[in-house]
């Protein structure tokens, strides 16, 4: 993604981007909610996070991604949904692991 948002991230609670710096449990997602209200035009633009040189999560658009939050470790959730379950576990429980 040549015009991807570059951001970096740094322990496990924090994230940078544009010179905006978050940090949350959830730093990918807060960082994307930082970056829409401090631009209008940006919601489309997608986000490719970085851990050193490891590409770690590539986001479609940080509009969709500033919607989001965590229940628990596991599953997504609609921001202002309560515990509404989006997508699926990390894991499941009833699905064997292939090793």
């Amino acid at each position: 993604m040549s015009n991807a948002i570059v951001a970096e991230l740094s322990s496990d609670s924090y994230a940078t981007a544009l010179g905006i710096t978050v940090q949350s449990p959830s730093p990918v997602l807060a960082l994307c909610r930082k970056l829409i209200q401090s631009s209008t035009n940006a919601s489309s633009m997608p986000l490719e996070a970085y851990r050193g040189e490891t590409l770690a999560l590539r986001v479609r658009s940080i509009g969709e991604a500033a919607k989001l939050g965590i229940n628990g470790n596991t599953r997504f959730t609609l921001s202002g949904r309560g515990n509404r379950r989006t997508g699926p576990t990390i894991e499941s429980e009833s699905e064997p692991v292939e090793k």
